[in-house]
């Protein structure tokens, strides 16, 4: 990558991924040529590491609710076998 394109993106960085979108949908011909490529280029790269901080937070969380459900039933078993005797004395 070349000197110009490393402080396009440096510019880039510092503008944020919100604000560049705003600026290159209302002042288009400021950002044309191999300059808009390159912000449109980052925008996606942007994109795909939102996305995969994403994906691996679902992923987190989704094997955290298994857990939590498979320990849930464990405690409910636990607790049945606990008050078994109880509830045999109930039955007469």
């Amino acid at each position: 990558m070349t000197d110009e394109r490393q402080s396009w993106r440096k510019a880039f960085e510092a503008l944020g991924p919100h604000q560049l979108r705003l600026r290159l949908e209302h002042r288009r011909g400021e950002y044309d040529g191999e300059y808009g490529r390159e912000a449109e280029r980052w925008l996606l790269e942007q994109d795909a590491k939102a996305a995969a901080v994403e994906r691996k937070r679902f992923q987190t969380l989704r094997c955290w609710t298994i857990v939590a459900g498979i320990a849930g039933m464990l405690a409910a078993v636990a607790a049945w076998i606990a008050a078994w005797p109880i509830i045999k004395g109930w039955l007469g």
